[in-house]
């Protein structure tokens, strides 16, 4: 600021940095680091960039216009630590150690790397209190931070969810844990919420795939449910234990419905190869998760197999259009697709048109044949299944001419379609009158197809 001059701290063509923190003295900075130039993939992963001299010197070094020394970088973490880092970044007050968050298997708990050793453990041990257990253990990190108390003890704060349970606000000291607020209790002791549990199958490639289930209130493992797949978008997302208040699986579950959640192949959490595997072939690996998430569910003895519907938003909905088109007719009685991808080369006009080639293993215009089987439009001649379409006009990573050229197609075809089309909405639906026409919308079309229906709620 001194002298306004800029200086590149770290700079290599096959790396992409971010989410920089200076360390307490200011000798290092931390960030993290892809290596995008091998895989466009590549998981951001620790790196600490040596300063040579703290921030003071180095300031002063600048107004006398002495050169600082050239930094170097390296990566911190092993890279037998298979998980990706997730911004921000927070050192530990004694400049030890670094503290963030990444997603493991359907959760999102707070880690923390030594950075003497590159040793990256649970910020927290699920030892120390059912309290703690049920805010960090599992759940999902939204937010925190760390300070030094005033005694000099470490003190950390976090935000975090469940599936049970929107962010609750803790502080944590040496073990110890206290909840800081109550803001949601009040409303929700006056709503039932079903359980929700963790499974695992074995899917496509022979590879263990996570499915979560959400049941309904009342759930009665004697009797018959529906089912609902609710597919994530992404697709380097995952569905686990966390809160949503968009596509909340309480709300899709209340009407009697298992909502069922595959963390497919591509899905974060699970390492980078799985999460890889599914570039150039979209909808191969995860068609067969799904389904193999299906058969599984049917021989359950809880799973009405004249129940079975199939919704999705985002990547989630390319895959119903893509289940739509290539599995059995009459396999589901119905689908929802929100914002869901229908023709490739259309959705060129996205924002994310660069990435999408990236993902397909061509451009369009080199590989057209590659391209078009990756593209629910090709495969058009064998959709059937009875399909409410969503989206929204100002959607501009799966621009609206997807949802609806995906309408009229289903129309000409004859096949039963419902068009709800926002106009002054984007990829999400965030207006709250909208949401809850969107709710609406979505159970009703369920209800409407589902023959065990129950009269909605009011």
């Amino acid at each position: 600021l001194a002298t306004l001059e800029v200086r590149v701290l770290a700079q290599d063509s096959a790396w992409d940095f971010g989410a920089p923190a200076y360390s307490p003295d200011g000798r290092q900075l931390a960030c993290t680091a892809a290596h995008s130039g091998v895989q466009h993939t590549a998981p951001e992963r620790l790196a600490l960039i040596d300063r040579g001299m703290p921030l003071a010197a180095a300031a002063a070094a600048a107004t006398r216009r002495k050169p600082a020394p050239a930094p170097s970088w390296r990566l911190l973490s092993d890279p037998a630590w298979d998980l990706e880092v997730e911004a921000p970044l927070r050192w530990a007050a004694d400049g030890r150690s670094l503290l963030f968050a990444a997603e493991c298997r359907g959760r999102r708990p707070l880690w923390r790397c030594d950075v003497a050793t590159g040793e990256v453990t649970r910020a927290f041990s699920v030892t120390q209190g059912i309290e703690l257990a049920q805010a960090l253990a599992g759940g999902w990190v939204q937010g925190f931070d760390v300070v030094q108390d005033a005694r000099g003890a470490e003190l950390i704060v976090t935000s975090a969810d469940s599936a049970l349970h929107p962010p609750r606000v803790h502080a944590h000291r040496a073990g110890a844990v206290q909840r800081l607020e109550h803001f949601n209790d009040d409303i929700l002791a006056g709503v039932a919420l079903g359980a929700a549990r963790e499974h695992c199958f074995k899917g496509a490639q022979g590879d263990p795939v996570q499915l979560w289930l959400v049941q309904p209130p009342g759930f009665d493992a004697k009797r018959k449910h529906g089912l609902m797949h609710v597919i994530h978008g992404g697709p380097f997302a995952a569905a686990g234990d966390t809160w949503s208040w968009r596509w909340n699986p309480h709300v899709l579950a209340g009407r009697g419905h298992v909502v069922a959640q595959v963390n497919y192949h591509g899905s974060s959490g699970f390492g980078h190869a799985f999460k890889h595997a599914i570039m150039g072939r979209l909808g191969q690996l995860e068609l067969q998760d799904i389904e193999a998430a299906t058969g599984w569910l049917l021989r359950q003895r809880w799973v009405d197999g004249r129940r079975l519907f199939a919704t999705g938003g985002s990547y989630g909905g390319f895959m119903v259009a893509w289940m739509n088109a290539l599995v059995p007719t009459g396999r589901y009685q119905a689908m929802v697709c929100h914002a869901g991808v229908f023709d490739r080369v259309s959705t060129f006009a996205a924002d994310s048109y660069l990435q999408r080639p990236q993902d397909l293993g061509a451009f369009y215009w080199d590989d057209p044949a590659k391209v078009r089987a990756q593209s629910p439009a090709s495969f058009a001649a064998t959709m059937a299944t009875p399909t409410l379409v969503i989206h929204g006009a100002k959607d501009f990573r799966v621009p609206d001419a997807n949802g609806l050229a995906h309408y009229n197609t289903l129309q000409a075809r004859g096949v039963p379609a419902r068009l709800l089309w926002f106009a002054d909405e984007n990829h999400w639906v965030l207006k709250p009158r909208n949401s809850r026409q969107w709710y609406g919308e979505f159970l009703g079309w369920i209800a409407a197809h589902d023959p065990g229906s129950r009269a909605p709620s009011r």
